[in-house]
């Protein structure tokens, strides 16, 4: 039983990161979705990741071919970034972006979780466009404090205008943890938990995560989630199990923002 569940939130995690990577690249102006032969292609006019990259990848074409043609997409000024995923094919995709420029810059633990969560009184959800952008860029100042001011702006910008649902909690509409929440066909994806540095070990991250699941739970999805492996163990003592990883390459012109 549990490998089936296993099974079912690998491609559900999958599908859910890549609606919301292209959610958050169509809240900033100048970006297109183009569907390619065998995946999908994001083009934007900011330098960040989710505007730049190609992901989704269900096709039988030869590895070395794909990669290939990533290659000559990766030719512009901002480069290119390709998201592999459990479940993505070619298989041999990964040696072959090695072989032809790409180097691997993230690899981001997936969990999933069923369950039926616990919402929490004191979380509230930001719906009016200010209280979005407030929300949004608390969660960007805590994940990203050494990335210039520029750059957390228009992450947080990309948030706040995105379909997500942001949530906080805190005192009087300042947050002092909050988290995204990104429905998809298959899941609930969970995105951005943070807790503001002082408050940390007072439980609001545990609260938050049964909160997500209760909201997952409400549409009968599992609640999905990437993160950095050093969180993993805090993630799996909150009932997620791991289902796979996310290899995020690059490949382009001069360094850029590792933002995912």
């Amino acid at each position: 039983m549990e490998h089936h569940l296993l099974a079912d939130l690998a491609p559900a995690g999958r599908e859910n990161v890549v609606h919301t990577y292209i959610s958050l690249a169509q809240g900033l102006p100048g970006t297109d979705v183009l569907p390619r032969d065998g995946y999908i292609r994001v083009t934007g006019s900011q330098p960040l990741s989710f505007c730049h990259f190609a992901g989704c990848f269900e096709s039988d074409r030869d590895p070395r071919e794909l990669a290939a043609e990533l290659r000559q997409e990766a030719r512009g000024p901002d480069g290119l970034w390709v998201f592999l995923l459990p479940g993505d094919q070619p298989d041999g995709l990964r040696a072959a972006l090695l072989e032809n420029g790409f180097s691997l810059r993230q690899c981001l633990c997936q969990f999933g979780r069923y369950g039926r969560g616990r919402l929490s009184d004191g979380l509230y959800e930001a719906h009016v466009a200010d209280s979005r952008l407030r929300v949004s860029q608390f969660m960007a100042e805590q994940f990203f404090p050494f990335t210039p001011g520029e750059s957390r702006m228009l992450v947080a910008r990309s948030t706040a205008t995105s379909l997500a649902n942001l949530f906080y909690m805190g005192v009087g509409g300042s947050p002092q943890a909050a988290m995204m929440l990104s429905k998809s066909e298959k899941s609930v994806g969970l995105y951005n938990l943070c807790v503001e540095g002082q408050m940390r070990g007072q439980g609001l991250g545990t609260a938050l995560v049964e909160s997500a699941q209760a909201l997952a739970d409400k549409y009968g999805l599992p609640l999905t989630l990437q993160c950095h492996a050093s969180l993993r163990k805090w993630y799996e003592g909150q009932g997620f199990r791991q289902t796979g990883t996310l290899n995020a390459f690059f490949c382009g012109p001069g360094r850029r923002s590792d933002i995912l």
